[in-house]
């Protein structure tokens, strides 16, 4: 038996009577594969899925386990009786890398297409959402925004929102020709990543 193991985190999440914490979506990818001989030997593989909760907590909050195939979820798509759910940028690629500038960059186009081609409306919720997760990500593509050279991006998207107000406010009296250090970048990225991870958690429409 092989065994993976990975640490995920949630965060705290004001509730009616207390706090209570962000969930948590899970996607597990399988690399390589087996014979396809093997095939026959196989029915439906069971996995086990164990979640260590901290011991403070125990009685008090316990995480629930839920979850669907690859194949239905997929049919449930092709029937449309979850239509809400197709957001195409979304779960993300395991190759996605919060600190790579690539990754932010190829999920920034991807936002944007989906908000100018599908979307459209920008009186629509889902609107408001995208821009959002739009800005988010075109920030940790271009954390020297709006100083140095950045890629235009379709005029539809306005600089509104809470995070890109707030960015461009803290940003614009930060000298032109500051350089930014590695570790300013990755410690931008990451804590873009953190708030990333709260917005697309649950998208509000949904």
């Amino acid at each position: 038996m092989s065994v993976v193991n990975s640490i995920i985190h949630t965060s705290p999440l004001q509730a009616n009577e207390g706090i209570g914490f962000t969930p948590v979506f899970l996607s597990i990818s399988f690399q390589g594969s087996t014979a396809q001989s093997a095939q026959s030997n196989f029915g439906t593989i069971p996995l086990q899925v164990t979640i260590l909760w901290p011991r403070e907590f125990g009685g008090q909050a316990v995480p629930v386990i839920r979850h669907i195939s690859w194949t239905e979820l997929v049919s449930n798509f092709e029937s449309q009786s979850v239509p809400q759910l197709m957001i195409p940028f979304l779960p993300l690629p395991p190759s996605f890398n919060p600190l790579s500038e690539a990754s932010w960059s190829v999920l920034a186009r991807q936002v944007e297409t989906w908000l100018v081609d599908t979307i459209r409306d920008v009186r629509a919720p889902e609107w408001a959402w995208g821009c959002d997760t739009f800005w988010m990500a075109f920030i940790a593509a271009n954390p020297d925004f709006p100083r140095g050279p950045w890629p235009n991006w379709n005029p539809k998207i306005s600089l509104e929102g809470k995070f890109i107000e707030s960015w461009t406010a803290d940003n614009l009296t930060i000298p032109a020709d500051s350089p930014l250090s590695q570790d300013i970048l990755d410690e931008i990225r990451t804590s873009i990543w953190d708030d990333f991870q709260l917005i697309f958690t649950v998208p509000p429409f949904l």
